[in-house]
């Protein structure tokens, strides 16, 4: 591990350590400031945890970041279809999803690309490694999710690469000692079928959780012509379990699997580059297990995790032409805080191995045949300060990798209230992006491998204010960011000196920046109101507009209860954006336009009795017509109907 050091005082990385330098004086000043402000007369009221935007858990109105959190209450009034659903329109989140229910589904946050994004599930890293590091939103059962935190910003320093954008952490039920079983049905148009069981409770001395999920749909069309239906199945099993060793020594342990197989259309290459209508399917299988260790003693804290992770892609296109992507993680981490009174300190240590394969018959083009790994040895900590008035937080990352150069992280954040009803928060951080497999290594074996490459680098600076009116229960947030991402990567750059293609890194940068306006309202105890409006400048290098961006977001959303049944109206506008085309013909590459649109949904709940809740969900209810990349149609307008019971 004392490598990782060394890379600090070598010549190439100076010019870098300015920008660390700089982020470090901002983490100590605001430090120093909070011995400026005398303290507020009551604490903020607002006591919701947060287990993302930090190493620990921490009350999330002391996060120095934007943070919206989705419970389990949140998912059942809106009954949405699938996460993508969920996720479309939220605050500086864009939806871009092709092929069928089940096919790749990319969420970009606030401009950035889609494997900027960090996924956990339940804390462990879930990005695909063979997927060009990306996680597909798709695929993951919407009802057995318990609580979903969506954390913006720089978020590598604490949790390392992926997270340049920020963090998207799944959660699924936790163990509970209380007995409880909950069984759910739906079904709906395009012959949509749905069944969820979750049960919990204990044996002896340990609590447990387990979630079982199926879904079915014979799906629509997504092709603009023909009429060949492009639907999914997939099955998923949740497993957690904890136990307390001793007072001081507890274990918690968790297991899952996925499993899906999903309909997909080919390119018609000779005449109008577009999808078309093909007998394709591509099967994902996602393992995934976890155990932790920890002990508490006094004002002391430490936590050993193991984690292992693999996903397998299978494509099942023409005959003698089917391929296959295996990328399997394992993560080892030690993890020691201290909690001094105000002062909390985080250390911690981890070793990553990642294993990359893929299989497929040679071609003209290359063989595609190919076994890597890579290592990675990370050094890093986090300090907070938490007073009446401040909260104050700094985090640092050393990463050492085996196939690329080293990434230094780094990132600092600060919170204020002005008064018991006004906050202000703001962060700065510098964060990266490890090379994909494909950029490291390429796709056939004729590309010729960069092993000089840098991760992509990321400065982004976010500033908040959040006001609350007590008295109209009226609640306004207002943020404004900025990012400048250096050394992206080009994963398909022509060597005139070797004739063969290769990845390198761009010297132009890349800007993301826009403004985020969020409003909540409880008008009477019967009635709520949420309002979020979303403006995004997105441009590349060279300072054309970012393909998939769309410009403007927005979100509305109704709820109205009257006794037994509880109604939701939302509506999400998807602004107008870019995306690339490559027609058969000349030019071969074109920029075209997709449309703006407003999708509506309306969910009813009708709570039957204290064990009985029944739900009706209209999607899409004007129809509308709508694509999120180029020649891959949505679905219109559906239905379902659901039934949920609580067995004890």
């Amino acid at each position: 591990m004392t490598h990782i050091f060394k890379f600090l005082t070598t010549p190439r990385n100076q010019s870098i350590q300015l920008k660390r330098l700089f982020t470090a004086g901002l983490g100590l000043l605001t430090i120093v400031g909070l011995t400026l402000t005398p303290p507020l007369a009551a604490m903020p009221v607002d006591e919701t945890i947060t287990v993302t935007a930090s190493r620990l858990p921490i009350v999330a109105t002391r996060a120095g970041n934007a943070l919206e959190i989705i419970t389990r209450e949140d998912i059942e009034a809106i009954n949405p279809a699938s996460l993508p659903d969920l996720l479309r329109s939220r605050s500086g989140l864009s939806v871009s999803q092709q092929s069928g229910i089940g096919g790749l589904t990319q969420v970009r946050m606030r401009g950035r690309e889609a494997n900027h994004v960090l996924v956990l599930i339940d804390g462990i890293e879930a990005n695909d490694v063979g997927q060009g590091s990306e996680f597909n939103f798709s695929q993951f059962p919407i009802h057995l999710i318990e609580r979903i935190e969506i954390v913006h910003g720089a978020e590598s320093a604490l949790w390392g690469s992926d997270a340049v954008a920020g963090v998207i952490h799944i959660m699924t039920r936790a163990p509970i000692a209380t007995p409880s079983t909950d069984l759910a049905v739906e079904t709906g148009t395009e012959n949509t079928h749905t069944a969820t069981l979750k049960t919990s409770g204990r044996l002896g001395e340990t609590a447990y959780s387990i979630g079982l999920s199926h879904f079915e749909t014979d799906g629509i069309n997504v092709s603009r012509r023909g009429d060949e239906r492009d639907g999914s199945k997939q099955q998923a099993l949740f497993i957690n379990a904890e136990r307390s060793i001793s007072e001081q020594w507890s274990v918690a342990a968790q297991a899952s699997i996925q499993d899906s197989l999903n309909a997909f259309d080919d390119v018609d290459y000779v005449a109008s580059g577009l999808p078309i209508d093909a007998p394709f399917e591509s099967a994902h299988t996602r393992v995934q297990t976890g155990l932790h260790l920890s002990r508490e003693q006094g004002n002391r804290e430490q936590r050993l995790k193991l984690s292992f992770s693999r996903d397998t892609n299978d494509n099942f296109t023409y005959p003698g032409a089917d391929t296959q992507t295996d990328g399997r993680k394992q993560e080892v981490s030690y993890q020691l805080s201290w909690d001094l009174d105000q002062h909390l300190w985080t250390g911690y240590a981890e070793l990553e191995q990642t294993r990359f394969k893929q299989s497929g018959p040679a071609s003209p083009f290359g063989d595609p045949n190919q076994d890597r790994r890579v290592k990675q040895q990370t050094l890093g900590g986090e300090y907070r300060f938490q007073a009446n008035q401040w909260t104050h937080g700094f985090s640092l990352r050393l990463d050492r990798n085996s196939d690329f150069d080293h990434a230094v992280s780094l990132k600092g954040s600060t919170v204020y209230w002005m008064t018991d009803e006004t906050r202000l928060f703001a962060s700065l951080g510098q964060s990266v992006k490890n090379p994909t497999f494909t950029e490291r290594f390429g796709y056939f074996t004729n590309f010729l491998g960069n092993p000089d490459l840098e991760p992509e680098s990321s400065l982004a600076l976010d500033l908040g204010l959040h006001h609350r009116w007590p008295k109209y229960r009226l609640n306004a947030t207002l943020q404004l960011f900025s990012a400048l991402l250096e050394n992206e990567i080009n994963g398909f750059s022509f060597d005139t000196e070797t004739f063969a293609y290769t990845a390198v890194n761009l010297r132009d940068k890349s800007r993301q920046r826009g403004a985020e306006l969020q409003f909540s309202w409880l008008p009477s105890e019967a009635l709520s109101i949420e309002l979020g409006l979303n403006h995004l400048d997105a441009t590349s290098g060279d300072g054309t507009r970012e393909i998939r961006r769309p410009s403007t977001t927005g979100r509305l959303a109704l709820a109205y209860t009257q006794g037994q049944w509880q109604w939701r109206l939302t509506g999400a506008y998807t602004g107008s954006s870019l995306d690339t085309f490559y027609p058969p013909q000349p030019p071969y590459v074109e920029t075209l336009k997709l449309n703006a649109f407003s999708l509506w949904s309306l969910s009813g709940n009708w709570s039957v009795s204290p064990q009985v809740n029944a739900f009706v969900a209209v999607d899409n209810l004007t129809d509308k017509a709508y694509e999120e990349v180029i020649g891959y149609q949505r679905i219109g307008l559906s239905a379902r109907f659901g039934i949920k019971f609580r067995l004890n």
